[in-house]
């Protein structure tokens, strides 16, 4: 599982991903145990913590915010390396009405977490039209 997800984690690599757990707001897990870390976003701690900035969300409503989102559905997504046994990716889920929506721009969308401006230099957030909710800081 590790040197799969070392061999995902290359990046621009994309591949599907069946969603089977969400640990917190910005991980999942996938059918075959890959680790999935959402890019260019930091949701709340499951302690209440965060690294920066909060998000308005607790980290239990980030977590069932994606699980909502995710749990159980295939998620298309492209790797942008590793992190902590992780693959960091872009990831897109299609929702009822048929269109793709991006987890990490409806995370911050819903207050769920915050733009990580270091792990998105190239500003790929702002395509989605997603910005922090007012009174919360662009880390």
């Amino acid at each position: 599982m590790i040197l799969a997800a070392l061999a995902l984690g290359a990046a621009g690599h994309a591949f599907t991903c069946r969603v089977v757990s969400v640990h917190d707001g910005d991980t999942m897990r996938c059918a075959d145990g890959t680790r999935i870390r959402l890019q260019g976003i930091d949701a709340n701690e499951l302690d209440g913590t965060c690294h920066h900035a909060c998000a308005r969300g607790a980290a239990d409503q980030a977590r069932r915010g994606l699980e909502a989102l995710v749990l159980r559905k295939s998620t298309k997504c492209t790797s942008t390396g590793t992190s902590y046994r992780r693959v960091t990716a872009w990831c897109t889920v299609m929702v009822d009405d048929g269109r793709p929506v991006d987890l990490s721009c409806e995370q911050v969308a819903r207050g769920l977490a915050v733009i990580w401006r270091r792990f998105d230099p190239g500003h790929l957030l702002d395509r989605c039209g997603a910005m922090p909710p007012p009174g919360v800081p662009v880390k």
